[in-house]
């Protein structure tokens, strides 16, 4: 069914796909996919996190650091699939139907910044950034650029695009009185 909902939504664009399609393609019935979802938005956001979500996971690194980076890189290789071609169209349909909206901040923004967030706070308390350091702020920055670029179409979300966010942002996000090599020559050192 989540397959269904996706496919429906990619082929045919959010505002078309109906939950009577769905049941039609499924054999699946209306009124069991309103039991589990009270609406389409809900479901689309479902198949999406569902079909997308592994694919964009934060990987267990013993750095948390490096596995932002990771996440970010994924991110950056599934928005320029199909994925993005979906972020796009879910993000523009959101900026008229409240319901998609909420559902695109529950299934799909907040768990990540909360995934991203616990990376950042590991990195604070091993000492890799600082202790003042806006965790939100942070997070915007970093994923920001790559929201922008999908949206716009201004610029590639290329692997060197993320590799270049990450350590200048992340670069001024040491320590002060850092002893650990600046993330920027960490960067270097890994393409030599």
């Amino acid at each position: 069914m989540l397959n269904a909902a996706y496919e429906g939504a990619l082929r045919n664009g959010f505002r078309a796909l109906t939950v009577e399609a769905v049941s039609a393609e499924t054999g699946i019935a209306k009124t069991s996919i309103y039991r589990r979802w009270p609406n389409k938005a809900a479901m689309v956001m479902d198949a999406f996190a569902f079909r997308i979500g592994p694919h964009i996971s934060f990987p267990k690194q013993q750095d948390p650091l490096e596995s932002i980076r990771l996440q970010m890189l994924s991110l950056a290789r599934a928005f320029r699939g199909p994925a993005g071609t979906m972020v796009k169209a879910l993000l523009s349909e959101a900026q008229f139907d409240q319901e998609l909206a909420k559902a695109f901040l529950k299934h799909w923004l907040l768990p990540r910044r909360e995934a991203a967030t616990v990376a950042l706070q590991d990195a604070i308390r091993s000492g890799q950034l600082r202790a003042d350091l806006s965790i939100p702020e942070t997070l915007d920055t970093l994923y920001g650029g790559l929201y922008y670029r999908l949206m716009t179409g201004y610029g590639a979300i290329s692997a060197a695009y993320v590799e270049t966010v990450f350590a200048q942002v992340l670069q001024g996000s040491q320590p002060v009185n850092s002893v650990t090599p600046s993330l920027w020559k960490q960067k270097v050192q890994r393409k030599k």
